[in-house]
């Protein structure tokens, strides 16, 4: 189960991504982590203007789902995935979709 981002210095280090991938709403950034560290730590950016409390953590839930299904194949680092505007509007199959086509360009 991937962890999350809770230090300063891990949000520091997303300022400066190695990679970036983009799929329908989904952006995600990711910073590569130390060899000896095989830790994958993922934060969420979901804004109000998704939808009210009860929409974004739905979409929280629903990836965090998602990337716990794809943890083991996924290279160590942190990971922000920022939701754009139309994610509230993403069935669990799109999210799905989206999250696996913007994950492709890491491999």
């Amino acid at each position: 189960m991937p962890g999350r981002v809770r230090t300063r210095r891990q949000f520091a280090q997303l300022t400066n991504p190695t990679k970036r991938g983009r799929s329908g709403p989904l952006r995600i950034s990711f910073v590569e982590g130390a060899p000896e560290d095989r830790e994958v730590s993922v934060a969420y950016a979901i804004s109000r203007k998704v939808g009210n409390a009860v929409e974004r953590n739905r979409i929280r839930r629903r990836l965090r789902a998602l990337i716990d299904a794809e943890s083991s194949r996924l290279p160590a680092g942190i990971y922000l995935i920022k939701c754009g505007l139309e994610t509230g509007k993403c069935t669990y199959d799109q999210l799905q979709h989206h999250l696996n086509e913007a994950l492709r360009s890491f491999e």
